[in-house]
């Protein structure tokens, strides 16, 4: 009879045992708040003389987060993206990632970005709590002798620069002088900017096509999209967005917006993907394509790998007029991503876009 009796408790305390590693495990993916970070209890495969950073973490302002949350951030993320095939070859230790405070008054809203390649295509490795909804506009840049800026700008469109903070021209060839706009009324078109008076050149916004390479059960992620991506003939070609979508009408109010991102999903559509399957971020009318995601879940055990493999749209790239003369001399056309100059945020103002510590490719 003792020996049951002895059985049951160690049962007990094994149970008890498991739910307080639990709850440790989950805590440090709900939030990297100070109050609540906890180590991930699982081996991250990393070797500790790769862990030490040859650059210093710059904290934003408004955070508040230590450099050593960063750090354990970074080097969970670094854990995360060491197991996946075609990221971090032999010698690229953690200095390769680029990590980012997008808001820094939310700790979740902390990424770290692998970038394999920042050319006219981009592959990224991304790990993020909450990524906040953003989108990427095509911008056109205008001659401000013809449309100053602020409210002088065509019709249907807005300033770049009353949009986002930090906003730079694609590369040192375009005038800081230049007015850039990005079209705010949706019956406007690409086409009919290209004919506006003023006109210069466009820059393009990247399309991204997302894969979820994490394993589901481990690290639930819900990615929320404009509904008008699945018009896309890529989307509409991939029948598991269906049941994706199901999953995520279904599920979507399980996952935990950050405090003060209240409304951050709002009117955009719930999909949960599947190791291995894929999301195109992309309107077949070129407009920007709002999304974001929650990767914060009390299921959870760990935080998720996404792969973005992006590139502007070249019928885009074609189709645009050639830059008249006058302007073109020594005008270095846009190669990359140019995110700092056509993405878009819903919080743009609050948002820091800098790296605050700067991986080995700039992104």
């Amino acid at each position: 009879m003792f020996f049951v009796r002895f059985s049951y408790f160690i049962s007990a305390l094994c149970c008890c045992m498991m739910a307080v590693l639990w709850w440790f495990g989950v805590a440090g993916v709900v939030s990297i708040d100070p109050k609540h970070t906890r180590r991930f209890f699982y081996d991250t495969g990393s070797k500790e003389m790769s862990m030490e950073l040859k650059r210093n973490i710059v904290v934003p302002q408004a955070s508040t987060l230590k450099p050593g949350d960063y750090r354990e951030f970074l080097t969970t993320a670094y854990g995360q993206l060491q197991r996946m095939p075609h990221y971090l070859t032999t010698g690229e230790d953690i200095n390769v990632l680029e990590l980012a405070h997008l808001v820094p008054d939310v700790p979740e809203t902390v990424i770290a970005i692998y970038l394999g390649i920042n050319d006219a295509v981009c592959n990224k490795g991304l790990v993020s709590p909450f990524l906040i909804r953003h989108g990427h506009h095509t911008v056109f840049a205008l001659d401000p002798a013809v449309w100053s800026g602020g409210t002088s700008v065509p019709p249907g469109t807005i300033d770049a620069r009353l949009l986002l903070n930090d906003f730079e021209p694609p590369n040192a060839t375009w005038p800081r002088a230049w007015t850039y706009v990005m079209i705010e009324d949706s019956k406007r078109t690409v086409e009919s900017l290209w004919g506006e008076r003023g006109y210069i050149d466009t820059i393009p916004a990247k399309f991204e096509d997302f894969t979820m390479l994490s394993d589901p059960q481990r690290s639930r992620l819900c990615v929320f999209v404009d509904e008008h991506v699945f018009d896309h003939p890529v989307n509409a070609a991939r029948a598991y967005l269906k049941p994706a979508r199901d999953r995520g009408q279904k599920q979507a109010s399980s996952f935990l917006i950050p405090a003060g991102l209240e409304g951050e999903t709002q009117g955009l559509v719930p999909l949960i993907l599947n190791r291995g399957e894929k999301l195109y971020i992309a309107r077949t009318d070129f407009g920007a394509a709002e999304h974001c995601w929650s990767n914060l879940h009390p299921e959870s055990e760990e935080l998720a790998v996404v792969n973005e493999n992006s590139a502007v749209p070249l019928n885009l790239v074609i189709n645009k007029p050639s830059v008249s003369g006058q302007y073109a001399a020594g005008l270095v056309p846009v190669a990359g991503s140019a995110d700092m100059t056509t993405d878009w945020f819903f919080r743009g103002l609050r948002v820091s876009r800098s790296p605050i510590l700067q991986g080995s490719i700039k992104g």
